[in-house]
């Protein structure tokens, strides 16, 4: 059975940059795949570790506390981005992959993961835009 986190991304989030950004720190990881299929990632010996759906913004609180349970949504403010991050059952690292991927997304996209995030925070990448900076923290963009 694999173990599941779902990353809730303040901002759309670009799966390969986060990837690649492991890749390129150090992580022995291989992509394969991605939009429309999910991105697959595969250890140095080929096998796969983890899964990685592509993003779905989900534009209402209600959906948050019906996927995820009131006490969970509480900490979290639609709209968001869902991504889901599958780590493969009885492979060694394959969790630990799982979750240095879905911490580094929300990390640079803003937002938490479930089950055991922290509060949502603010993104953190060069990338984000005043108007995303705004739409955070519930200022009106356009007038």
């Amino acid at each position: 059975m694999s173990s599941d986190l779902v990353a809730l991304a303040r901002r759309r989030p670009d799966v390969h940059a986060v990837a690649d950004g492991m890749i390129a720190m150090g992580e022995p990881l291989e992509l394969r795949g991605g939009e429309p299929e999910p991105t697959l990632v595969y250890d140095a010996e080929g096998r796969l570790l983890v899964a990685i759906e592509d993003a779905v913004q989900v534009p209402v609180q209600s959906e948050i506390r019906r996927l995820l349970g009131s006490d969970f949504a509480d900490r979290v403010t639609a709209p968001v981005w869902w991504v889901d991050v599958r780590a493969v059952a009885d492979v060694p690292d394959a969790l630990r992959v799982a979750r240095k991927f879905a911490d580094s997304l929300v990390r640079w996209a803003g937002g938490t993961v479930y089950p055991d995030g922290s509060s949502e925070a603010p993104a953190r990448s060069w990338r984000a835009s005043d108007q995303d900076s705004a739409a955070y923290h519930g200022g009106v963009i356009g007038g």
